[in-house]
């Protein structure tokens, strides 16, 4: 993997353009011809950066995709950060269910079938894109739950896991499109259990209370 942060060189330019070549071509090699296609002598070839030089970078094909997987994701499904917490939350799952019904989708189900038996893939995408995503997601319930709007004693990963889960269970047991309306019967019927129990209760009341007179 490129360290993120390393002192800036005189050859530090050409590095990042080289980087960049091969992000883009090993992200176009998949989404043309699939993951078996994008190995590191097609996307060297269509880069035009040397093999010798990718893997001074990258120690496989699989680990130039873990970084493709999350550019992706920073682009498509940004982390939820600021303003309300249940739009946001709601808009990170419907963000994620698109998402994984395109090319990001078919990109992690090929990297979570090589992490089964490569543990440096596995661990790029625990470190790199799924502990960072819950971490942020688990803030934003956080702020819910200070809020007010959600139960203070559901454990933020636990809320998180129930709400997402379901999307990867539709996605790779069952094999059916993550449909928007799957989404809003998610976002319906967890974030009813997760509502404050007050909450729920003053709700009950005001859809059992007659209805006013004319």
């Amino acid at each position: 993997m490129v360290d993120p942060s390393p002192p800036a060189t005189p050859g530090r330019p050409r590095s990042e353009q080289a980087r960049r070549a091969v992000l883009d071509a090993a992200r176009a090699q998949f989404e043309e011809q699939g993951y078996m296609a994008a190995t590191i002598e097609a996307i060297a070839a269509r880069s035009g950066v040397a093999k010798t030089t990718i893997y001074r970078s990258w120690s496989s094909r699989a680990a130039i995709l873990v970084d493709v997987l999350v550019e992706m994701a920073s682009a498509l499904v940004p982390p939820p950060r600021g303003g309300d917490p249940m739009r946001a939350m709601s808009a990170e799952l419907r963000g994620i269910a698109a998402a994984i019904n395109g090319p990001m989708g078919r990109l992690l189900t090929s990297l979570l079938g090589d992490a089964q038996v490569e543990p440096r893939v596995r661990a790029a995408l625990i470190e790199r894109l799924f502990r960072p995503r819950s971490q942020a997601s688990a803030s934003n319930i956080s702020r819910a739950q200070a809020a007010g709007a959600l139960r203070s004693d559901v454990p933020p990963h636990v809320a998180i896991d129930l709400l997402v889960g379901p999307l990867f269970y539709r996605m790779f047991v069952q094999h059916e499109p993550v449909t928007d309306t799957f989404v809003k019967q998610v976002l319906q019927y967890v974030v009813e259990g997760f509502r404050p129990r007050g909450v729920e209760v003053e709700g009950r009341r005001r859809r059992a209370a007659p209805a006013p007179k004319p």
